[in-house]
């Protein structure tokens, strides 16, 4: 299965240009599973070519979110695949 084409700025801009409502551009970043990391630059050519700020905080988001997915990944396979909720003292380990 091929994985879908991660979105450009210039792709959101041209979204938002044809007159996409905010929810479908959102939508289409997270079908693609694009991350953004953008820089002061990039805001403001997003935000001088129309793009509402909307859409910007939730691209800017998408970087946050992979981090914090990779790193329960990270840890999951660091503990073992076990989770230390409010019952973490209750795990065989610590008997």
């Amino acid at each position: 299965m091929r994985r879908p084409v991660p979105l450009s700025l210039a792709e959101i801009i041209s979204m938002t240009k044809a007159g996409l409502w905010d929810e479908d551009i959102i939508r289409r970043i997270d079908s693609t599973g694009t991350v953004f990391r953008l820089g002061a630059d990039d805001v403001v050519r997003l935000r001088k070519e129309g793009v509402s700020d909307r859409v910007i905080n939730y691209m800017m988001e998408t970087y946050t979110r992979a981090v914090a997915a990779e790193q329960r990944r990270q840890d999951y396979y660091f503990y073992g695949g076990y989770s230390y909720g409010p019952d973490w003292h209750r795990h065989r380990y610590w008997y």
